[in-house]
């Protein structure tokens, strides 16, 4: 196990990608915390290995770390995996923070969020869901503010998202 640990800072990309694999594979507390402490990593590569080895592993324990690496500043742009390992894990607890990703991260988060609103089930209140639709509203607003929103294709897809959750403030 320490042998892979210390793979995963290669430059050997074939070695890390099988190094990420076997960890994946292994799974165990151990390896998931070790995993996560990656998640801060400077370099988005470290982040992404770490990332692909989570969500072989779905410890939901990843959830919060990966949501916490996602929206730190200086990852902006370097997130697509990251996202992507979300849809492998219970992120039922922060329909928030998945609408988010939607609504402001580049096109390939925006997909991988779009699969996780279409195949989880969320817990939410109304203020979750006020606070969607001042989201939405304010990309409405300000387009230059949500990435590919003047994608037809791309709004209609966040369109249908947001307005599947509204329904439940009709009730």
């Amino acid at each position: 196990i320490e042998k892979l640990k210390s793979n995963m800072f290669s430059s050997d990309w074939n070695l890390v990608k099988e190094s990420a694999r076997q960890l994946g594979e292994l799974g165990g507390e151990e390896i998931t915390d070790f995993l996560i402490t990656l998640l801060d990593q400077s370099d988005s590569s470290i982040r992404d290995r770490a990332a692909l080895a989570l969500e072989e592993i779905r410890d939901n324990r990843a959830v919060e770390p990966l949501l916490r690496a996602i929206f730190k500043k200086e990852n902006e742009g370097y997130t697509g995996t990251m996202v992507f390992a979300l849809e492998s894990h219970d992120c039922s607890k922060h329909l928030t923070e998945i609408f988010r990703i939607m609504f402001y991260q580049a096109y390939e988060c925006k997909m991988s969020a779009i699969a996780i609103l279409d195949t989880q089930i969320f817990e939410f209140t109304k203020e979750d869901l006020m606070e969607i639709k001042d989201m939405w509203q304010k990309c409405l607003r300000n387009p230059e503010s949500c990435p590919e929103i003047e994608n037809e294709e791309v709004k209609k897809e966040m369109e249908e998202s947001v307005n599947g959750y509204l329904e439940y403030l009709k009730e």
